[in-house]
């Protein structure tokens, strides 16, 4: 690999943690800058390296850096949102991938949106109903905490995501 990509890759990386550091609180999934970031780094950069990226982000959490929105270690992956951290490598080699066809980048970040949140409301409905316990959720309850609430935070983040990530690839267009 080379140096670029991997300076590249680790600055993504980097954003992507910085991410996790600003968000709002909501009574089950807080709101992070991660997914803006990952969905803007899979729009400029394209599959391949993002999703490195974001394998790379649950690497280091899972190793024990503080880098998900709830701490970090092994043990993590039985946080209900741990789902999300998973399926930021899906989303961003499937934003990646359609952003490299051609797609309109609003598109593709809602299309990844919908991915992210079928895997991370699947993984929480299994960690709450499955392995922690007593706190089981309804279907009803886990489709509105982790779905409907974030949301609106969420259109918002593919809005200014397609963006932010239009004007940088036509700034820095061999990125």
């Amino acid at each position: 690999m080379k140096t670029k990509n991997m300076a590249i890759i680790a600055l993504c990386t980097a954003l992507i943690i910085v991410g996790a550091y600003i968000k709002i609180p909501l009574p089950t999934v807080p709101l992070t800058l991660q997914w803006f970031f990952v969905m803007a780094i899979a729009d400029i950069i394209g599959k391949g390296r993002a999703s490195i990226s974001a394998g790379l982000y649950v690497i280091l959490g899972l190793v024990g850096l503080p880098v998900f929105t709830t701490g970090g270690g092994f043990w993590s992956i039985l946080s209900p949102t741990f789902g999300y951290s998973l399926g930021f490598i899906v989303t961003a080699f499937l934003i990646g991938y359609l952003s490299e066809k051609g797609m309109n980048l609003f598109l593709a970040n809602a299309i990844g949106t919908a991915v992210l949140y079928a895997l991370g409301g699947a993984y929480g409905y299994v960690i709450l109903n499955f392995f922690t316990e007593g706190s089981g959720i309804t279907l009803k309850a886990l489709v509105w905490s982790f779905m409907v609430l974030p949301l609106p935070g969420d259109i918002i983040k593919i809005v200014v995501a397609s963006i932010v990530a239009k004007r940088v690839k036509k700034a820095v267009p061999n990125i």
